[in-house]
């Protein structure tokens, strides 16, 4: 620790540095005879530079520094006033007749017999002079200034004390650990240490001990292994006494034996109230869970009894999806669909015509959960069933717009009239594929636009948005369009869930990341596209929830050379 302090040699300096003595002393709490040294310094050393060696017409600073490091006192004062070497001062004559004494030399005479080294340095070229004086306590003299030890004959301390071993600690060192054997105790000479041990892994703090304090006596007293850990809170030094010191020194001094009863006894007394404290307060907390648990028990049954309804209605869910996908020749289909949570809100189909076209649906109702998966499953119902009744009645000459718009309208409309209070809507991509000639005619109903990706993974066109999803106004007029998958091509339908998928910072996976996995994947099939596509997705989320419900279909068309 060291502290400086810089004043103008004038009247008020010596003020100045006694005010800074004092909180030295008090912050750094420094035994009486460090304190009284550097009082000493300032008192003397100060003063007679600040009337001596300076003059009115060239007064500069004085300087003080202390350094408090290891129980060694280190005081340095710097003026540039007129050199004095303190050690040359001849000694006062304190035999001499009282009246036949000079004036005078006794103050810097306490200060040289004080201190335990003083040295002084003038620099001609600066004008600077540098008087150091330092103060070391013995281990008698630091064992005298404790309190604890005031009881114990002065014969007794002088005896022991050059036996004792220091230990010094620095902040955060540990002195003991809790279950380590105990053939010593301690006692503090400054700093301060923590009590510490540990319930369920986690640390608690007993106790603060400071100087003049004993630690670690139970476990010498009864050869028991230490009870908790000693840990420094800051620089600290303590004195180890073993069993045969501690013994001289509680024979020496009944005082001293009652003073470490009653520190035991209390010790012990704090800590029973502290466990009957911690007991009462536990009791209570246990009446407060047991009532909780029993106000929440009716709650638990009823959300098991949900998670097992949602269970079986993700079960159920699972079930509307195709369980075989048609295999046309010349053509593979793949698909995947995801909830992101027990039951989704997404959704794709499959529909197997009389006329041998087959219908392909990518849909994604708002919102997630219960609702949207009600939604789903209503909307599946009807757009398969509106899709195989048209298609019973249809020639082979018909076109496929006899089968797309009936089904999507009736859809629409039935959601609106019977389900629009519900503020529900449901965005569709639905196509009719001819397997022998590779048209595909569809509706998009507000979905995301499929991809028509060429042999080298390019998107060679993307699918319009079309009208507005099903189930917000009736009577919607819908566009029946067509393109031509060519061999070699792929048709790659998705929901909102891959391009919006997030990984931890928040980042989107975006359309550009999935038309470059498409490039990459360019040579794969169907099947490993969509695996692709979706260990992608997933790798880009890091392991962060997923956001919205995940749905993709890819159509492919194999090369006629293939």
């Amino acid at each position: 620790m060291r502290r400086q302090i810089a004043v103008f040699a004038d009247q008020n300096a010596i003020a100045s540095l006694l005010a800074f003595s004092d909180e030295l002393e008090a912050s750094w709490r420094l035994p009486p005879d460090y304190g009284y040294l550097l009082r000493l310094v300032i008192e003397e050393v100060a003063t007679n530079i600040v009337k001596y060696g300076y003059h009115d017409h060239n007064r500069d600073q004085i300087q003080l520094a202390c350094e408090y490091e290891q129980g060694v006192l280190t005081v340095t004062i710097r003026d540039r006033g007129q050199p004095f070497d303190p050690r040359e001062a001849p000694p006062p004559d304190i035999h001499a007749a009282a009246d036949q004494r000079l004036i005078g030399g006794l103050g810097l005479f306490f200060v040289r017999e004080y201190a335990d080294t003083l040295t002084y340095h003038h620099d001609p070229r600066s004008g600077w002079n540098e008087l150091t004086v330092t103060k070391a306590m013995s281990m008698l003299d630091r064992l005298r200034a404790l309190p604890i030890f005031q009881a114990v004959p002065e014969a007794v301390l002088a005896e022991l004390a050059p036996r004792l071993a220091e230990c010094r600690l620095a902040a955060g060192d540990v002195l003991f650990n809790q279950g380590d054997s105990g053939a010593e105790c301690f006692v503090i000479l400054d700093g301060a240490v923590e009590v510490i041990t540990f319930v369920n892994g986690a640390e608690l703090r007993l106790e603060v001990f400071h100087p003049g304090q004993i630690i670690g006596e139970m476990s010498l007293i009864d050869r028991s292994p230490r009870s908790a850990t000693v840990r420094a809170i800051e620089p600290s030094r303590l004195v180890a006494l073993n069993e045969a010191v501690f013994a001289t020194l509680i024979g020496s001094s009944p005082e001293l034996a009652m003073t470490m009863l009653r520190s035991i006894v209390s010790r012990v007394r704090n800590t029973n109230q502290r466990m009957i404290h911690d007991l009462e307060r536990k009791n209570a907390e246990l009446v407060a869970a047991y009532q909780q648990l029993q106000a929440a028990q009716a709650e638990l049954i009823r959300l098991n009894r949900l998670e097992e309804e949602l269970a079986v209605a993700r079960r159920i869910q699972q079930s509307f999806l195709p369980r075989v996908l048609p295999e046309p020749p010349g053509w593979r289909i793949a698909a995947f669909s995801r909830g992101a949570q027990a039951v989704g809100g997404d959704f794709f189909d499959t529909i197997t015509l009389p006329n041998g076209q087959i219908g392909l649906v990518v849909a994604d109702a708002c919102g997630k959960g219960v609702t949207a998966a009600l939604f789903v499953a209503l909307s599946r119902s009807l757009l398969r069933a509106a899709s195989q009744a048209a298609g019973s009645v249809q020639g082979d000459g018909d076109t496929s717009a006899a089968i797309l718009l009936p089904a999507v309208s009736l859809t629409n409309d039935y959601i609106c009239r019977e389900h629009g209070e519900s503020m529900m809507f449901v965005t569709l991509f639905y196509g009719l594929l001819d397997p022998a000639t590779g048209v595909m005619q569809y509706i998009n109903a507000g979905h995301n636009p499929p991809l028509r990706i060429g042999r080298d993974g390019a998107v060679i066109e993307e699918l319009s948005e079309g009208a507005l999803p099903i189930g917000i106004v009736t009577g919607q007029t819908y566009e029946v369009r067509a393109l031509r998958i060519a061999p070699g091509e792929k048709l790659v339908a998705f929901s909102d869930g891959i391009t919006e998928a997030m990984n931890p910072a928040g980042e989107l996976f975006g359309d550009d990341r999935l038309k470059a996995l498409l490039r990459a994947q360019a040579q794969g099939t169907a099947a490993e596209l969509v695996a692709a596509t979706v260990s992608a997705v997933d790798a880009f989320a890091q392991g962060a929830p997923q956001a919205d419900d995940i749905t993709l279909l890819v159509v492919e068309r194999l090369p006629a050379d293939g």
